[in-house]
């Protein structure tokens, strides 16, 4: 399935990009920011185009319904939501740090989803009880109002980071964060 290996891709593509930005992070290079943005966007990019295939492969099997019926599809888009999320918060605060807490959420979620023999990835028929419209609306909602609070969580643990005592030192990694506002 080109769902399959669209979804695998943007694993490994979002894990390049949390690396991407501890690395710009630690080794004071803020010249990776940008390449860590791109690589972002581009594992966003891959992983909205696995969901969409996804969701067209399940009607092609004559299953039809969309891909937030089980796990790993919901794995998936929470991790698509983390990374929408991320992207919203960096280009309004302009501040690329942030990345170095929020996209290893993102790749630690879509990594378990991919990678993981417990999860089974196959596109299977709903029961009858989930036949409905509203499995749809109750999964968006949920996973749009969980991917905010997994940023708020990781941008809430750099604040936490930065107030530490030894974050006070001129040359601490941690002084490289952003101020609070």
């Amino acid at each position: 399935m080109i769902s399959s290996i669209g979804l695998s891709i943007s694993t490994f593509v979002i894990g390049s990009a949390s690396i991407l930005y501890w690395a710009g992070w630690i080794f004071k290079k803020p010249a990776l920011g940008l390449p860590a943005s791109l690589t972002a966007f581009a594992g966003w990019l891959v992983c909205t185009f696995g969901i969409i295939s996804r969701w067209v492969e399940s009607y092609n099997l004559g299953v039809g319904h969309a891909p937030l019926s089980n796990l790993y599809e919901s794995l998936i888009f929470f991790s698509w939501a983390i990374i929408t999320g991320h992207l919203i918060v960096e280009r309004k605060y302009r501040d690329r740090s942030i990345g170095a807490f929020t996209t290893p959420l993102a790749f630690l979620a879509i990594a378990y989803a991919s990678l993981s023999p417990n999860i089974n990835q196959q596109i299977k028929p709903l029961i009858p009880a989930l036949k409905s419209n509203w499995l749809i609306v109750h999964v968006l909602t949920c996973f749009l109002g969980y991917s905010p609070l997994a940023l708020s969580f990781g941008i809430s643990g750099m604040y936490l980071l930065k107030k530490t005592e030894k974050a006070q030192t001129a040359d601490s990694l941690l002084m490289r964060l952003p101020d609070i506002h």
